[in-house]
């Protein structure tokens, strides 16, 4: 029993700092470092800080990735496990499961460390109401998953003095939401509007807005949602990429459309994401385990220039830098005939490269901010923004009139397709059918049942602690 509670408790880890070749995560104390006794000045401030954003690269790992993208149907696991994910057979005692949960919970442990222990901190006011903005925006973003995965959490704020302490029961996901807004809202009034040299990537102002509004587009609340919405929009901070395949790339990242992204480097097995090696095909040492499906192939309009870029086809052009064998994409690479290309274009042979996850962007703001124009009966706002979206230059596609989207229901079918198009291969897909009530119609030949609105809770959390009871069906 003693060894299962240490394997569960990413709650009560000790912190572990890893490097980053990102400036404001290079920094780490060395090992011996304990936790008590360790926020004693600014400096040990921003390191604890720093590491929560090490866990949050490792929480958006393979698994979260595949949690999030492989149930949408637009992308298909090969040549890797675990397949249940393909087909909706995942159980509670997959370990990937159990790996989600942990890696979100210790981003929770350790926001839960900075947000208790930097209030004591002399140091300058700003500074530690930015650190503490950065805590809370993180543990919000952290339980934002947790809630959205699995449902009802446990829910823990403070640091905990032992393994037992975390033996905790489920609390309602209202509850949940509740202290998502209220860490969201304080973290807006601490952040600064934006960052520069070696703190760009670090949380922002409009990060905490968007991030408000998606939390109450989630919970219906419209009108709050509108309103984050509109703060991210009309503060000039933020626009549209021209060149669509530069949202995802490896040159672009924390640009002008960046809200917030979980920042990765290229450097040996730490803080990289590994997603470029496991979605190429399986030529040339990739391992072709994360495949797009002919499905999202065809969810695009063939006019759309943003299947092109999102997706390889057999007769692309695609790796010629790399030889002569790899210049034209192949079919027989591919389980699926396909292969994601969006975020992987150029092609990097790099299994452990380091390109950014955007987590929030301005086109999945704008439409956003469109489904809660649209709820709230305001097409021709809804209808602009979407039209923003489908301008980008490198798009170009025909704008939305009020002849095609001249009802509510109409405007919302629109928006899901642009969603669909504009977002994926971004983790967004699946949770929006999911929050539409649509999971079944879109995703029941796949395997899609209602017990899937959830995941399981892991197994191995059930046998440790018995206060915690699983979800409906599982």
């Amino acid at each position: 029993m003693k060894n299962l509670k240490l394997g569960i408790s990413t709650m009560l880890m000790l912190l572990l700092f890893a490097g980053c070749k990102k400036e404001f995560l290079e920094k780490s104390p060395p090992d011996a470092l304990t936790e008590e006794g360790f926020y004693n000045s600014a400096e040990r401030a921003q390191l604890g800080v720093n590491a929560i954003y090490v866990s949050l690269q490792s929480a958006w790992s393979i698994n979260l990735q595949r949690i999030y993208d492989v149930p949408s149907g637009e992308v298909l696991l090969s040549n890797t496990v675990p397949l249940e994910y393909n087909n909706f057979t995942y159980f509670p005692a997959l370990n990937q499961i159990h790996d989600t949960w942990r890696g979100l919970y210790e981003g929770v442990y350790r926001s839960n460390l900075a947000i208790t222990n930097i209030p004591a901190i002399n140091m300058a006011d700003a500074l530690k109401n930015q650190y503490l903005g950065e805590a809370k925006f993180l543990r919000a973003l952290f339980y934002f998953d947790l809630v959205n995965i699995f449902g009802a959490v446990p829910l823990i704020t403070q640091p905990l003095p032992n393994t037992d302490a975390a033996l905790v029961a489920r609390t309602p996901a209202a509850d949940v939401y509740k202290v998502i807004i209220a860490d969201l809202l304080a973290a807006e009034a601490g952040l600064p509007v934006s960052h520069s040299g070696a703190n760009l990537g670090r949380v922002t102002k409009g990060a905490a807005q968007a991030l408000l509004g998606k939390v109450y587009l989630y919970n219906k609340d419209y009108a709050n949602a509108e309103k984050y919405f509109l703060l991210v929009i009309n503060s000039g901070k933020y626009g549209l990429m021209d060149n669509f395949q530069e949202v995802w790339h490896r040159s672009f990242e924390n640009n002008k459309e960046s809200i917030f992204e979980v920042q990765f480097a290229d450097i040996g097995g730490s803080g990289t994401n590994g997603r470029n090696g496991s979605y190429l095909p399986a030529v040339n040492g990739a391992t072709g385990s994360g495949l797009a499906t002919k499905r999202a192939f065809d969810a695009f309009d063939p006019a759309d220039p943003r299947r092109g870029m999102s997706i390889f086809k057999p007769g692309d052009t695609f790796a010629p830098n790399v030889s002569t064998a790899l210049s034209t994409f192949s079919a027989v690479w591919s389980a699926t005939g396909y292969a994601v290309k969006k975020g992987m274009w150029p092609i990097m042979y790099v299994n452990s490269n380091g390109i950014n996850y955007p987590i929030i962007r301005y086109a999945d703001v704008l439409l956003m901010y469109a489904e809660a124009a649209n709820e709230l009966n305001k097409l021709p706002e809804a209808r602009a923004a979407v039209n923003q979206v489908r301008a980008r230059p490198s798009v170009n596609m025909p704008a939305l009139t009020a002849t095609d989207t001249g009802t509510k229901a109409t405007m919302f079918n629109a928006i899901n397709k642009e969603r669909q198009v504009e977002l994926m291969f971004e983790f967004i897909r699946f949770n929006d059918l999911r929050r539409w009530g649509l999971a079944v119609q879109e995703l029941g030949p796949l395997g899609y049942t209602t017990k899937h609105a959830l995941f399981p809770i892991p197994q191995l959390e059930l046998d440790i602690n018995p206060k915690l009871t699983q979800n409906t069906g599982w």
